[in-house]
């Protein structure tokens, strides 16, 4: 009750200033008002804040909000505007701050039923929440949906949130968050109610025991691997698993003890004796007395008795100068007939997903895979509904072709991939093609691309199972009445492989936080950065890139037009890169068509990786189309994706110059790196502090007032993964390091 009256009275305080309640003034659009409120957010939504009095809330968006805090009472002026049917006030007149860290509004408890107009803009609640894909990760820019009741609600994650890399609850808690709204529709208001949570304070477990990181996938081999998790008490840690989705018959291990003996607690599951090549679908959870929490379902995989080979091939120029071992390979025009090369010695399987396909000018690919299927190969073929694919006409009765339809929502199935021979029982006949091209004349023929082939059976099998997620069946033929395509499908792919013994990661969009994962990777770059792609539109990934560029990593960066990218990327990059750091293709031949970055490719002791697909860095992408990337870990790879970058950068009056890390960082020694318990860190600097960040770009542990010119620090309690460190010395001066604890 005290709670409430002291709200209460600082309320009243308010309107003694203001001219209006806020329940009044919602209906003025397009008039100004002056209200008061208490504020319910800070700068984890961005410049938009919301504030309620007693009546209702509603919310400010501006520049003139930015300095205005969670606990602000405020008076403020502005004229009221319809924004995708969010009442906001913009622009904002004035704004005054009454007072600073009161307590807020206790929330209005709601059912997911009752989420709409009447509590628009204010603090709500609802009890008993659960999330289908509990124990994933938050991405910025990501709506989720969420359950209570057998109904479904919608929660917003922002790029700038604190909760972007944040693990998804898992098993039932309270969720607590503003209520907003966004929808491009005139004509129906009542749609588009989505929660914006703050932080993970906002999600309040019911639970004993709860997951307190991801479920993490390690030591993976060719009978099994190891999944790893953290909880905030200690339990035990079991795993139930099978081959199929299909729960019946699901083997359980059991682990009695968790691996560290203070919070977080660490868990480590064995699953072993499978065989080679294996999709495995598991579920974690931990079990203290009566209390169980669950993990989501994940799918997980061995690693193949393939040779792992990889092939990369481009069709324009390249710079052997670069070359550090293998020279990368422009095959000019010919991406169509090596591509057929495969289709001709296809044994079993071919299933083709392409978006764009028309022989005009190239090889015709239409008569390779007919000569495929009258051999007796298995051949399926997905396109796009809203493309041309006149190839397709080509095809003989035997190949069935499915179009992705058009839907209202928009997107586009945008993949370029083939599977060869999943389920061979050779595991050296499996392959996988994709890239960024497209088979038409001006693609294969003018426009910058790269395809690239991988001799490995787990992600051709891996691959497959998009396709017939696509495909609506398994058989023959399509199933058009259980086809997905876009927001419709699932996270039901492994994500982690080990091939030719390297590290290779693979997502699928939209299910998958595609957009998410190229942040993560960008996150890890410790010395060079090579951005070649398309376009780029989000400025979340614009934001990464230059966040790199801000802790010293060298940064260079191409897109094709510069119309091609939004506006504020544009300025983004442009007014904080040198401008031969950011250059646009205006003079090389054909489109740039690439959707690829190079990590750390001039630091081979480092982690250098490629990201290279179909995927291009725009919010339709991530959002609505069907696409896939890899990001390959791999010195040599990174080199020749390099060797091509250099060229198309420097032809474009871009300055390559690529700090050595090395170099600058002489005198500073990080080991053993890889590192499983502790690290040590010497400096011929005087080293003032230590900090840790996750992939996310979230500081996750600090080592203040080291004063000294070596440091030992304690790792044990991270989990296995990648992790930056930023080292602060006492000339003013700071250094990024990457290190991987095993």
């Amino acid at each position: 009750m005290k709670t409430i009256c002291t709200f209460f009275a600082l309320l009243t305080t308010v309107s003694l200033f203001a001219q209006d309640k806020i329940a009044d003034v919602r209906t003025r659009i397009d008039q100004q008002v002056t209200v008061g409120g208490i504020v319910t957010n800070g700068e984890e939504l961005g410049v938009i804040r919301y504030f309620q009095d007693e009546t209702a809330g509603l919310a400010a968006y501006g520049s003139a909000m930015e300095n205005i805090k969670r606990g602000d009472s405020i008076i403020i002026t502005g004229t009221l505007k319809n924004y995708n049917n969010l009442l906001e006030l913009d622009p904002v007149e004035s704004v005054t701050v009454i007072s600073s860290g009161n307590e807020l509004p206790e929330p209005a408890i709601l059912s997911i039923d009752e989420i709409g107009e009447a509590y628009e803009g204010q603090l709500v609640q609802i009890n008993n929440v659960t999330f289908a894909n509990a124990g994933g990760t938050f991405a910025g820019n990501q709506n989720y949906e969420f359950m209570c009741g057998g109904k479904t609600g919608e929660l917003r994650i922002n790029s700038n949130s604190p909760l972007v890399g944040a693990m998804i609850p898992t098993g039932e808690f309270n969720l607590v968050a503003i209520c907003s709204q966004f929808s491009y529709s005139k004509n129906d208001t009542q749609t588009g109610y989505q929660l914006l949570p703050r932080d993970m304070n906002d999600f309040i477990s019911n639970a004993t025991v709860t997951f307190t990181s991801p479920v993490l996938v390690d030591e993976i081999n060719t009978n099994g691997f190891a999944l790893l998790w953290e909880t905030n008490v200690d339990a035990t840690s079991e795993v139930r698993f099978g081959l199929s989705p299909d729960t019946t018959g699901w083997q359980y291990i059991k682990s009695e003890f968790a691996l560290t003996s203070e919070a977080p607690f660490l868990h480590k599951v064995y699953i072993t004796g499978l065989e080679p090549a294996s999709i495995v679908y598991a579920q974690p959870f931990s079990v203290l007395e009566a209390d169980t929490a669950f993990s989501s379902v994940g799918v997980f995989a061995t690693q193949s008795n393939s040779t792992g080979e990889i092939k990369i091939y481009f069709n324009t120029e390249v710079d052997h100068s670069e070359s550090t071992g293998t020279p990368a390979i422009n095959i000019g025009n010919a991406m169509e007939d090596t591509l057929i090369s495969y289709i001709n010695r296809a044994g079993e399987s071919i299933d083709f997903c392409i978006y764009n396909i028309n022989n005009w000018g190239l090889s015709n690919i239409s008569e390779a895979l007919n000569a495929a299927a009258n051999r007796g190969v298995q051949v399926r073929f997905i396109t796009c509904g809203s493309t041309n694919h006149f190839a397709t006409n080509e095809l003989i009765s035997e190949i069935p072709v499915l179009e992705r339809p058009e839907i209202q929502e928009g997107g586009i199935m945008h993949n370029k991939f083939a599977v060869f021979d999943a389920g061979a029982a050779d595991a050296s006949q499996s392959w996988v093609w994709t890239g960024s091209a497209n088979l038409t004349n001006d693609q294969i023929n003018t426009d910058a691309n790269n395809i690239v082939f991988i001799q490995d059976q787990t992600l051709a099998k891996t691959y497959q199972i998009e396709f017939e997620e696509m495909w609506g069946s398994a058989g023959a033929q399509p199933n058009s009445a259980n086809a997905k395509f876009g927001a419709g499908k699932s996270d039901n792919t492994p994500h982690e492989f080990i091939i030719g013994g390297n590290r290779v990661e693979c997502y699928f969009s939209p299910s998958d936080n595609t957009n998410q994962k190229i942040i993560d990777a960008i996150h890890t770059s410790g010395n060079d950065l090579s951005v070649e792609t398309m376009l780029i539109t989000r400025s979340d990934l614009a934001l990464a890139v230059l966040d790199a560029f801000e802790r010293g990593v060298a940064v260079n960066v191409i897109t094709n037009y510069e119309n091609d990218n939004t506006d504020y990327v544009n300025e983004l990059l442009g007014s904080n890169l040198a401008q031969e750091k950011f250059v646009f293709d205006d003079f090389a031949e054909g489109i740039l068509h690439h959707k690829l970055a190079v990590i750390d490719s001039k630091d081979p002791d480092s982690d250098p990786q490629v990201i290279t697909g179909s995927h291009n860095w725009s919010n339709s992408a991530n959002e609505k189309n069907d696409e896939n990337i890899l990001i390959i870990h791999n010195a040599e790879i990174a080199n020749i994706y390099f060797q091509q970058f250099a060229q198309r950068f420097t032809e474009n009056e871009g300055n390559l110059y690529v700090s050595a890390r090395r170099v600058e960082m002489a005198d500073l020694q990080v080991y053993p790196n890889p590192a499983s318990d502790k690290i040590f860190i010497t400096s011929a600097e005087r080293i003032l502090a230590v900090h840790i960040y996750n992939l996310a770009g979230h500081k996750i542990s600090d080592e203040l007032k080291i004063n000294s010119k070596q440091k030992e620090i304690d790792v044990q309690n991270l989990l296995p993964g990648v992790y930056i460190l930023k080292i602060d010395f006492e000339n003013g001066k700071y250094n990024s390091y990457k290190f991987i604890r095993q």
